[in-house]
């Protein structure tokens, strides 16, 4: 895990960010360190338009699951997640669960 983690490196657009986290789909801890490299106030300009519900929802579980003991980075992070464009709409296609 630790030579994986090495070579993740900050995604530019939203499809290297999405090729990437399937990539490591079989590793939670993987996919946090996807996003620790990737800058909390990049994630709008990352994701611009194209951003999907469950990437949001993946992202929200992540969060969740791995920055419960730096809640300030957590936060972050999730008030970038909502100056990604379209957020409003994505929220709408969100189950009640989710």
């Amino acid at each position: 895990m630790a030579e994986a983690a090495k070579s993740i490196s900050p995604p530019n657009t939203a499809y290297q960010f999405e090729v990437s986290c399937k990539a490591l789909s079989g590793d939670r801890s993987l996919q946090a360190h996807l996003l620790k490299v990737t800058s909390p106030s990049a994630l709008p300009q990352i994701f611009k338009n194209a951003m999907s519900a469950s990437m949001l929802v993946d992202i929200v579980k992540c969060v969740a699951t791995f920055f419960r003991e730096d809640v300030d980075l957590a936060i972050k992070y999730l008030e970038n997640l909502t100056k990604v464009p379209r957020f409003d709409m994505l929220i709408l296609f969100l189950s009640p669960i989710e």
